[in-house]
């Protein structure tokens, strides 16, 4: 048994002092009084909803605009370029690269929206690259295993998506279930993905969300994230995504919808109050000019939200924290948009960064109680950019104004 006695402790909504925290098997088993012997204040480890770990390779390209008046779909035209030229070791080395990064940002878990799945044939090496890149680095994930079948409504793959290719719906899943019985479950698991409406037709996210929920797997969707995404499906089935969605499948807390930048407030209402979560980036989605998700709406129907990083231009989860706020501060014209039932914005951007994220990935994590899993992120409080911060304002202090290098260190507990 492991037992940290941190100074401040990150415990419902509040940091409280002269707390230890006993860990056993991978697991908080206790937590008591005391000492205040190990330097910094303890959070729950930060988890990271959403990632395209090779993406780390875009940053600095496709940042030049000479006739101006780029959008994100000449951004993808980039991404395919890189997806051309990445061989497996290249691959793998991004993948690495880019989970360092993220323990060092104060991320413990990853949820990696796979999508990148073949070498130079149909074989799915790139899925145990992104396994082996996650043992290395010593972070906890979540694969989310994405099938992707075509290159828009009625379209054919082709150029580099190829590579994302998934023909066959049987033969997918049993990609999904070799990888979900060669992982231990611990460091490791499995999810679901249909990569977006217009990747995958509605019959066939019918039935991964069947096979999701009789496996015990999260399944994630790409969502809404462009208007010309909803434009195309209109013209395709005359509703919009999330209505395709709300109709066709079961929506619950094991599916979560990312993006939602252009979502229409009947269509959100009723994802959320059938139980469903959302993802935002918005360092990505600010990046690529997506648009602002209507917050404000999500917060009011108590829903469940959480944090990406996405394309990985930037990773930094306290900046993500403070984006989602900011923007809809900038959006609105009005401060503390993203607040809990007590108005307190930093327990409830805290959450997105921890808990939310848990439970849209399926594990046992992002809180600090007894049975949860034993992963940290370590503030140093004695840093600069939090001087003058109380016990009672710290929580905003580094969601308002800290930026990676506060963290003093993350802790993933193995069983």
């Amino acid at each position: 048994m492991t037992v940290y006695n941190p100074e401040l402790t990150w415990i419902n909504g509040a940091f409280l002092s002269n707390r230890s925290i006993a860990v056993e098997d991978g697991k908080i088993a206790a937590i008591g009084v005391g000492d205040n012997s190990d330097k910094g204040a303890f959070l729950p480890g930060f988890v990271n909803a959403h990632s395209h770990s090779f993406q780390r390779g875009l940053r600095g390209r496709g940042e030049t605009f000479a006739t101006g008046g780029d959008s994100f779909w000449g951004w993808r035209e980039e991404m395919y370029k890189l997806v051309d030229e990445l061989s497996l070791d290249q691959f793998r080395m991004l993948c690495v690269q880019c989970f360092s990064e993220m323990r060092q940002a104060g991320i413990t878990t990853v949820g990696e929206f796979h999508y990148f799945h073949h070498d130079k044939q149909n074989d799915f090496a790139m899925d145990t690259a992104v396994l082996e890149a996650a043992t290395e680095v010593g972070i906890r994930i979540v694969l989310l295993h994405a099938n992707y079948s075509h290159g828009g409504f009625g379209k054919a793959l082709s150029g580099g998506q190829k590579r994302f290719a998934t023909n066959s719906l049987d033969a997918w899943w049993e990609r999904v279930d070799e990888l979900a019985g060669a992982v231990d479950g611990s460091m490791q698991r499995i999810g679901t993905v249909a990569h977006s409406v217009r990747a995958v037709d509605i019959e066939t996210i019918k039935e991964i969300a069947v096979g999701s929920v009789q496996r015990g797997m999260p399944m994630h969707i790409h969502l809404e994230e462009q208007r010309q995404e909803i434009e195309a499906c209109l013209e395709e089935h005359g509703v919009t995504p999330m209505a395709l969605l709300n109709d066709a499948m079961d929506v619950s807390p094991m599916v979560t919808a990312v993006h939602c930048t252009h979502t229409a407030a009947a269509d959100m209402e009723g994802w959320l109050t059938s139980g469903g979560n959302v993802c935002l980036c918005p360092l990505t989605e600010a990046n690529l000019a997506d648009g602002i998700c209507d917050m404000h709406r999500i917060v009011m129907k108590g829903g469940c939200v959480s944090l990406g990083t996405d394309s990985n231009a930037r990773i930094s989860m306290v900046e993500e924290m403070r984006s989602m706020e900011y923007s809809q501060r900038l959006h609105r014209e009005e401060r503390g948009v993203c607040v809990d039932s007590s108005g307190m914005m930093a327990n409830y951007l805290i959450d997105a960064a921890t808990k939310n994220g848990a439970r849209c990935l399926g594990i046992s994590g992002g809180e600090i109680a007894v049975g949860k899993l034993a992963d940290f992120t370590v503030i140093d409080i004695d840093h600069m950019q939090l001087s003058g911060a109380t016990v009672e304002t710290l929580g905003a202090a580094l969601c308002c104004g800290a930026d990676n290098s506060v963290i003093l260190k993350t802790i993933v507990s193995s069983s």
